[in-house]
């Protein structure tokens, strides 16, 4: 009887440590925008029309903006070397590190607008 309530002390106590392990590496709702601090930041760039447009990402994943006199709010992820930030209006804006600078791409309903233009990174 002792062997057996060994045996299962040591199977819970390797539960509770894979458990732990694992809550370390999974992404909180939070991390959205911190997988890389390197976008963090102010971008100018032109919307689809060849308006300015300029976009600011923060540490806690929010995106806000501004183009046409229009503001804008959503959040942003990293993928790969690309940001993609979803706009409550339901465009995507996508910037890109190529080099040492960035492009932007504009998506609305899964499809590409326009063409690449490029982004400058401000602050």
């Amino acid at each position: 009887m002792t062997q057996t309530i060994s045996k299962l002390a040591a199977l819970i106590a390797a539960a509770a440590l894979a458990l732990t392990v694992a809550a370390c590496d999974a992404p909180s709702e939070g991390d959205a925008g911190t997988e890389s601090s390197s976008f963090v930041g102010s971008y100018t760039t032109k919307d689809t029309q060849g308006n300015d447009m300029s976009v600011m990402l923060d540490e806690e994943g929010s995106a806000t903006g501004k183009r046409a006199d229009k503001e804008l709010s959503g959040s942003w992820k990293v993928e790969g070397d690309t940001v993609s930030i979803n706009w409550q209006d339901g465009w995507v804006t996508k910037i890109t590190k190529k080099g040492e600078g960035y492009s932007k791409t504009a998506f609305k309903d899964g499809n590409e607008e326009g063409s690449a233009v490029a982004a400058e990174k401000t602050q």
